[in-house]
């Protein structure tokens, strides 16, 4: 349940703090007030897009925070344990924050976040229904999705998605075996040949190869190279570890009169003792070399061998290998791939497993359209059109799609003796305000979210109509929260907290909500009945329509 909001610097906000009650909660105030204030901000806190003009004239920035209370085990509540956000105060802080140039910080009890994860706890707690849904009952779609929700057939319906996937997918691998089996032979036997080819030289390693015949190719200038370092390291009348071990003497003497002088020491010492070893190395190494003209010959003609494939195949050298693996992979899944026949059978199996799921659905679709339809006819009848009619029509599809096996209509007549037709095609704006508030009003009952935002459903309906409007949202206000922006005194009489929106004639200006009060109620009533001039009849007319609100409670 929304308990509290802060707004600061929000829109025409300078600072606001409301607290929310339960039950029916409804927005109401003058053209240009700012109604939409207080849904603007709660759909900030719920991840919705913000942009600039949501930040007061002259702030720096806008700040907002929803306070929700929860209850243990609720969807929101395992959402927050899941994300290490549970808090000891067992309530959820949303806060967003707008900058002037256009970014926006998100928390969720304190915690810096995502605005997808907004999104995420937002859909959980809160639904929200705006006037311009009825546009949404025209949409093709529309019926098939209002069934599925209201009877919650989001499993069935996800699982024929899946079966038709996976019957598609069948589909295109057997298509490609078909297409795949033509070349497949040939292809098999191209690979072989070339990788019966390349099997004897791939076994060599050609970095190895390349080395070993550079060095024996260079064989005199190196020998010559390492005789001269050897002599001059460890050979000569003057040899360079001798003169290191002199200095080293030298400076021994005096390494305890100085650290640095001891850390050079030091250093030298190191110096020696690496340069023992690369003698030692280098002594070795001469030992070790000969020039073998057989043996370079035989590199030469491996290297030979290299870069004729090399060519051949339009490649690197090196890189020859590399291609025989992946002509050996290539080969083994030719050899893998699965017999037509074989798929075929899979397609068949996958086929029916989807006609099967789809015809279930279509079965509960329409189990559940015809008393679903008629709950609608009765909800609608109360709202002035006593000779409503609403029925769903199945029609087959010439090709079974994801969406199941039948294109689904609402049809509607508001006239006795008259067919019903397609709800777009003879349904007035009018009407359809109110089926679609209906509808809504349907839904919502269905919902899990603990609160429901309605915003201006009832446009277009006026009077009794609109007095049974407010009578079905204080009903559906008995099992969760609503909060409701109308024009109509009838809807906001049958409220439990009416929250005014006043213009304050500041510079620049702002906006205010005040809680009313039931004296201040009567006096808004009588506003949104008579306009700005109140007079008795309309005092008695707003008196009349709470004392309806109790009757009816």
């Amino acid at each position: 349940m929304l308990t509290h909001l802060t707004l600061i610097n929000f829109a025409l906000a300078d600072h606001l703090a409301i607290d929310i009650e339960k039950g029916f909660n409804v927005l109401t105030g003058e053209t240009g007030a700012g109604k939409s204030l207080l849904l603007d901000a709660l759909s900030a806190c719920l991840g919705e897009r913000t942009d600039t003009n949501y930040v007061r004239f002259g702030s720096e920035k806008a700040d907002v925070t929803a306070t929700f209370s929860y209850q243990d085990n609720s969807a929101e509540a395992i959402w927050l344990k899941e994300h290490e956000l549970d808090d000891e105060s067992g309530e959820i802080h949303l806060r967003r924050v707008i900058f002037a140039t256009g970014r926006s910080k998100a928390w969720i009890n304190g915690r810096p976040s995502s605005l997808s994860e907004l999104k995420e706890i937002g859909r959980l707690l809160v639904q929200l229904y705006s006037q311009h849904s009825q546009q949404q009952l025209l949409e093709p779609p529309y019926p098939k999705h209002w069934l599925d929700r209201y009877y919650n057939l989001y499993e069935p319906a996800q699982n024929v998605r899946d079966a038709y996937s996976k019957w598609q997918k069948d589909i295109r691998q057997h298509q490609a075996a078909l297409d795949a089996q033509a070349t497949r032979k040939q292809r098999i036997e191209t690979l072989e040949l070339q990788l019966e080819e390349l099997e004897d030289t791939v076994q060599q390693d050609y970095k190895e190869i390349e080395q070993e015949f550079d060095r024996l190719s260079h064989h005199e200038h190196i020998m010559q190279d390492c005789s001269y370092s050897l002599n001059a390291l460890d050979e000569a009348e003057q040899n360079i570890n001798q003169e290191v071990s002199s200095i080293l003497r030298r400076l021994e003497s005096h390494a305890g009169r100085s650290d640095q002088l001891s850390e050079i020491h030091a250093s030298l010492l190191n110096a020696q003792s690496e340069m023992e070893d690369a003698t030692a190395n280098l002594r070795q190494f001469m030992d070790r070399q000969s020039f073998d003209p057989e043996r370079m010959e035989e590199l030469n003609t491996q290297l030979e061998g290299f870069h004729r494939l090399a060519r051949k195949y339009r490649t690197q050298p090196e890189d020859l290998k590399a291609e025989y693996e992946q002509w050996q992979t290539e080969l083994e899944q030719l050899h893998q791939l699965e017999d037509p026949e074989t798929l075929a059978e899979q397609v068949e199996v996958s086929h029916q497993d989807f006609l099967a799921k789809a015809q279930h659905l279509d079965n509960i679709r329409r189990e559940g359209s015809t008393s679903l339809a008629k709950q609608l006819t009765e909800q609608v009848k109360q709202l002035a059109l006593p000779e409503a009619h609403f029925e769903f029509k199945f029609e087959p599809l010439e090709q079974a799609s994801s969406e199941g096996l039948s294109f689904i209509q609402l049809l509607f007549t508001a006239n006795k003796g008259i067919p019903a037709q397609p709800l777009a095609r003879v349904a007035s704006g009018g009407e359809l305000s109110r089926i679609a508030l209906v509808m809504q009003v349907m839904n919502a009952e269905k919902t899990d979210s603990e609160v429901l935002v309605f915003d201006e459903i009832d446009v277009g309906i006026s009077g009794g109509t609109a007095e049974i409007v407010g009578r079905l949202l204080a009903d559906l206000a008995q099992h969760v929260q609503i909060l409701c922006i109308t024009h109509q005194a009838q809807v906001a009489a049958q409220s439990d907290q009416h929250l005014l929106v006043k213009k304050l004639q500041t510079d620049p200006a702002s906006s205010t909500i005040v809680d009313l009060e039931e004296e201040q109620r009567i006096l808004e009533l009588a506003r949104m009945t008579g306009g700005v001039e109140i007079s008795d009849t309309t005092l008695q007319h707003a008196k009349h329509l709470r004392q309806l609100k109790f009757q009816h409670s």
